[in-house]
């Protein structure tokens, strides 16, 4: 009796227990998960865990880590000076872009021009600071009288390098009006930024000029003479004439005398001589610098032979030149007679015009003893 007991206890939990095996096993047709499935099955379980554990409030505070990714990144290469170099730091623009003023080459402060005269002001600049001037480096107008000239022009058509000087030039023209004029310069660099003078850079170079209304001698042409161009023609050909050549250079000459007799038999100072090219009806003419002539300016000289002249027989002329245009002023025939000539010719019908002014000599036939003196050729500027 005890053991059929035992066994109708044991049944009920024995059935129990196959139905528990049974539910465990796979399914027929749902294949066991494996690799990826698997991996997916894992992770549903594990948020159908973590879901019950949040249900019932036993979810732990802490959550694993996901494994950690190593990405491999290239090493950082810091590049360094080769041995032996060290590396400096480029120069402030303060550094870089100074200037000293040396000299005035022209025209230094208070120099005296007549009215619309032009002129050339020179200033030698060194460069005081560390990075070379080039032809991109300008002089630059600041303020001031300006009186015709560039608001730039180029600093230099070379290199200048630290510590070397440059010669720096501007063409102006003094006014018509009697005054005092002063205009002020800087320098430009390629960046286009503007610098003076000095250690701060901030000086201005200059010109003072004072114009006033000349009298008396304002042009000679015995100082001019060795500037000018003479050229000796005749006979088919020409010739140009070095100044200051010998008497009996056949192609003529000119030169400044002094301390020789006159055809009147008087001693003449420092003096233009000249002679025509040794043909006949030879040649022999001088054009000078440029000039431009004033109100009351006039031509004054005194003309003749040097002693000895025979029979010399000349004609002489007087001539202003305007670019390839010769226009006559006067002409002299000359014969050795022992008398000078005196001109005195008004040029005031030409004034404001820029010219040349051209001497000539003809042999009026034979070019013997025709040695002509030019005494006392000038401009005067009457009052």
């Amino acid at each position: 009796m005890h053991n059929i007991r035992l066994q109708r206890l044991f049944f009920p939990v024995f059935v129990l227990l196959l139905l528990t095996i049974a539910c465990n096993f796979p399914r027929e047709g749902s294949p066991t998960p494996s690799g990826p499935d698997l991996l997916k099955t894992y992770a549903a379980q594990t948020i159908q865990v973590q879901l019950t554990l949040l249900a019932t409030g036993l979810q732990s505070t802490s959550t694993p880590s996901p494994p950690a990714i190593v990405t491999a990144s290239p090493p950082v290469v810091t590049p360094t000076a080769p041995a032996g170099i060290t590396e400096t730091p480029s120069p402030t623009q303060g550094e870089c872009d100074q200037a000293a003023f040396e000299k005035d080459v022209t025209y230094p402060d208070n120099s005296v021009l007549s009215p619309g005269e032009e002129f050339t002001k020179t200033w030698r600049l060194q460069n005081s600071g560390t990075c070379s001037w080039n032809p991109d480096y300008d002089v630059v107008f600041d303020r001031g009288d300006s009186l015709g000239g560039p608001a730039s022009a180029a600093l230099t058509q070379g290199t200048v390098a630290p510590g070397e000087t440059v010669d720096v030039s501007v063409g102006l023209k003094a006014p018509d009006e009697p005054g005092t004029y002063q205009g002020y310069w800087k320098l430009r660099n390629p960046a286009g930024q503007i610098f003076g003078l000095g250690e701060d850079r901030d000086k201005d170079f200059w010109f003072k000029i004072s114009v006033e209304s000349l009298s008396g001698v304002v042009y000679d042409f015995n100082v001019n003479a060795k500037s000018a161009i003479w050229i000796g023609s005749g006979g088919g050909s020409q010739a140009e004439v070095a100044f200051g050549g010998a008497e009996d250079d056949q192609n003529g000459f000119a030169k400044l005398k002094d301390n020789f007799a006159l055809e009147n038999g008087k001693q003449s100072g420092v003096a233009l001589v000249v002679g025509p090219k040794q043909t006949d009806d030879g040649k022999i003419s001088g054009t000078y610098p440029t000039y431009t002539i004033k109100e009351n300016d006039h031509f004054k000289a005194k003309l003749g032979f040097t002693e000895g002249c025979g029979d010399g027989q000349v004609i002489l002329q007087f001539a202003i030149k305007e670019g390839e245009n010769v226009q006559q002023i006067e002409e002299w025939k000359k014969v050795c007679d022992g008398g000078l000539i005196f001109p005195d010719i008004d040029l005031s019908a030409y004034q404001g015009r820029k010219v040349q002014f051209v001497l000539t000599v003809l042999a009026d036939g034979s070019p013997l003893n025709d040695q002509v003196v030019w005494g006392s050729a000038r401009i005067e500027r009457e009052k």
